[in-house]
């Protein structure tokens, strides 16, 4: 390799590069967007290198001139990896092929795929991911563009292997009774969603730092495929990935209809600019072409405002209000609570990761009054008033939308075959909204909260390091209790669970002629849930309202 000097940063899972000579692009491309910094220093070599020689001395982790081989791994990992995917996704969208499982093999097979490719290239594995690290700075457009052609290439030869050794067509387009533009928004938005989930879970600095690298990134981004897959069954197969519809593409040109991954491929490749557009929102000050002055600026900002925290709220409760309408349309029969249930937990799990360190992902109004009133919340009183109007005014944008798409039609509120009692339903409502905030409040607890304040465990002066940043199963644990409550409660009342869910689903039913009252009395009770799970939670956790006198003490439980 030629002379260059070189630094690279670790950003949050993507690398930043700056460099004073030529060379450093393909260095960075080579070492991948989730590898640990590679750096080195040259000086001169004292007595014991040889007088008057110039040597590099490595600062940490391995070699700042990598072999030829590792140069190109990272784009042969991302060509492996999108042959792998678009492969599973051509089989899982034949003709024949049944939906009820094709989602959750296209999120698992992204889930394997991104924990095993993670940290040989960062497991892009998908051109709009690709321009969304380019757009926020975490790429170079040369890298961007490199992986963005190993992505296609591999896709394009997942379909040639399909064409030479499978016969029959896949199923693309438009479900019957639905136009392209349902399917474009809603190709667009979930696209959108995947790159912002990678960002904030993969990108970020303070969501995946150096020192403690979350173990989430794979998760999250495969739940976000889960969850828009299952979603838009009755409207259209969902893609999501560039490089994929690219790949349905040549396979439909057996057929004469390749024309119709065009609208795939620019749905996909747009959303990658509103995804980082997100992520810019709730991360203000994570721009590292920002200067020092103008980053100290952001952060101020950030801070006075609770901007970047009162806009978190509101784009996750929008995807997990629209993924739960969604779910519900064409059909109101007992067959789709699972998908319901499966896909609201997924889109929940992979919010939660994303935005727990900005906001502390409540995404309900009924959970964040119960934070409030524990002391467990991460904003002051007056900001989660701002969080509430937030969460509502999502519900409401994402139900009107699901309206536009259904052609003015309301939201099924429950399914045809509850027959339970009224009373059976209020119980199911209270039951599980107290599950879900208890587990929320839980999720919170730090290691140094627990600790006793007169035993410390630790030694002498050593703080014990808290979880809540990086809680490795905070998102699950939120979605695990909306997987429950949407199995067990769905054919009950319909399992809201969320008085943001009420208010925005009755309110296109009042917009079509239909006033529901005894379902807008379920966000009563789910009110009256989560202030019992409070009060449980008071007295399970009575250790972390302890007054404390001594001032030891105190510094010991802070």
């Amino acid at each position: 390799g030629g002379r260059f000097d070189t630094e690279f940063e670790r950003a949050g899972g993507a690398a930043a590069e700056r460099t004073a000579g030529e060379g450093a692009d393909s260095c960075q491309a080579a070492f991948g967007a989730m590898l640990p910094s590679y750096g080195g220093e040259r000086r001169r070599a004292g007595a014991a290198d040889g007088a008057g020689r110039e040597v590099l001395v490595l600062t940490h982790q391995g070699a700042i001139y990598p072999s030829a081989w590792e140069r190109f791994a990272p784009y042969l990992a991302e060509f492996v990896g999108t042959f792998l995917l678009t492969l599973t996704f051509i089989y899982n969208y034949s003709a024949s092929r049944s939906i009820v499982w094709t989602a959750t093999s296209n999120g698992l097979m992204v889930v394997a795929l991104m924990y095993a490719l993670g940290h040989v290239s960062g497991a892009n594995l998908n051109p709009s991911v690709s321009v969304a690290l380019m757009l926020v700075g975490r790429h170079s457009p040369r890298v961007a563009a490199r992986l963005c052609l190993s992505q296609t290439l591999g896709a394009i030869s997942a379909a040639v292997v399909r064409l030479m050794f499978f016969s029959g067509c896949v199923d693309i387009g438009p479900q019957k009774g639905f136009t392209w533009g349902a399917v474009i928004t809603i190709e667009l938005l979930y696209s959108a969603m995947i790159c912002f989930v990678y960002l904030n879970c993969a990108a970020s600095m303070k969501n995946n730092p150096v020192a403690a690298q979350n173990g989430f990134v794979g998760l999250a981004v495969g739940f976000c495929f889960v969850a828009g897959g299952y979603a838009a069954r009755e409207v259209s197969h969902s893609v999501m990935n560039t490089a994929i519809a690219v790949g349905l593409g040549v396979v439909d040109c057996k057929e004469g209809f390749a024309a119709r991954a065009l609208f795939y491929i620019f749905a996909d490749f747009f959303g990658a600019f509103i995804g980082a557009g997100a992520y810019r929102i709730v991360r203000p000050d994570e721009d590292p072409n920002q200067s020092e002055s103008r980053r100290d600026l952001s952060e101020r900002k950030r801070q006075d405002g609770n901007s970047a925290k009162v806009a978190a709220e509101f784009f996750g409760t929008f995807f997990i209000i629209f993924t739960k309408a969604l779910n519900r349309m064409g059909s109101d029969a007992e067959e789709g609570i699972g998908p319901e249930a499966w896909s609201v937990a997924a889109v929940l799990t992979s919010m939660v990761y994303s935005l727990r360190g900005i906001s502390g992902a409540y995404f309900n109004p009924a959970v964040t009054l119960a934070a409030v009133v524990s002391g467990r919340s991460t904003c002051e009183r007056h900001v989660a008033l701002f969080y509430v109007v937030a969460q509502f005014f999502a519900a409401v944008s994402a139900a009107s939308l699901f309206s536009l798409l259904n052609h003015g039609q309301p939201i099924p509120l429950e399914y045809r075959s509850s027959q339970q009692s009224y009373g059976a339903k209020i119980f199911a409502e209270t039951t599980f909204s107290f599950l879900i905030t208890y587990v929320v409040l839980a999720s919170s607890v730090s290691r140094s909260e627990l600790a006793s304040p007169s035993k410390q465990d630790a030694p002498s002066g050593e703080k014990v390091s808290g979880t809540l940043p990086n809680n490795d199963v905070a998102g699950f644990m939120y979605g695990a209790c909306q997987t429950a409550g949407g199995f067990a409660a769905g054919h009950i009342s319909g399992a809201m669970l969320n008085p943001a869910v009420v208010f925005s689903f009755c309110g296109v039913s009042v917009l079509t002629g239909r006033f529901e009252g005894a379902v807008w009395a379920y966000a009563l009770y789910q009110l009256f849930g989560a202030l019992l799970a409070t009060g449980v939670f008071a007295l399970t956790h009575a250790g972390l309202y302890r007054q404390v006198d001594d001032e030891d003490d105190k510094e010991a439980v802070a």
